[in-house]
């Protein structure tokens, strides 16, 4: 049973250590970029899973960290829209908002690391919103105060089945290209 729990704690630790990347930003070429590439994808996941700050993390560090690899890698590029969270990012008293927005980014990001070369702009907003709603049911885990109903209807889509139809009607309806 001992040895059942230790190896328990070791995979939870090198899971954890794997999540929680910052490493040097002293990208000069592609390949650095590339060699990356894999901690971003695990800090954005990472991100979408712990988007508080506590004693053993540094949310703030991590989402630096990958904020400045998306900026500066020259293969990856995100049209950051405010199509589905305009009204949630702009709202100034919403306490929230500028985690919706890294949280959206980073969802996006996601998509496009993954799906290099295939490019789809219904398929990179729902990841974007998928991490939002997330995100968002974390933050009412500690907040039941931070209801927003922009959010609020978001989640009752995802959760039903219905967001993947909804972005892709709105961006039709929006014209976008995708």
């Amino acid at each position: 049973m001992k040895r059942l729990f230790l190896s328990f704690v070791v995979v939870l630790c090198t899971y954890a250590a794997k999540a929680q990347y910052v490493g040097a930003t002293d990208w000069d070429s592609e390949e650095s970029f590339r060699r990356d590439e894999q901690y971003i994808i695990n800090d954005i996941l990472w991100l979408e899973e712990n988007p508080f700050a506590a004693k053993e993390n540094n949310t703030k560090a991590i989402s630096d960290y990958v904020i400045k690899w998306l900026a500066e890698t020259p293969y990856v590029s995100v049209k950051f829209d405010e199509k589905f969270t305009g009204g949630i990012v702009q709202n100034k008293k919403y306490k929230y908002s500028d985690k919706i927005r890294v949280t959206y980014l980073f969802g996006k990001s996601l998509y496009v690391i993954e799906h290099q070369g295939e490019p789809d702009e219904a398929a990179a907003s729902l990841r974007g919103l998928e991490g939002v709603v997330k995100v968002y049911k974390e933050i009412l885990t500690i907040d039941q105060k931070a209801k927003h109903r922009e959010l609020e209807f978001y989640k009752d889509l995802y959760d039903s089945g219905q967001l993947k139809d909804y972005v892709a009607t709105q961006l039709k309806e929006a014209g976008s290209d995708f």
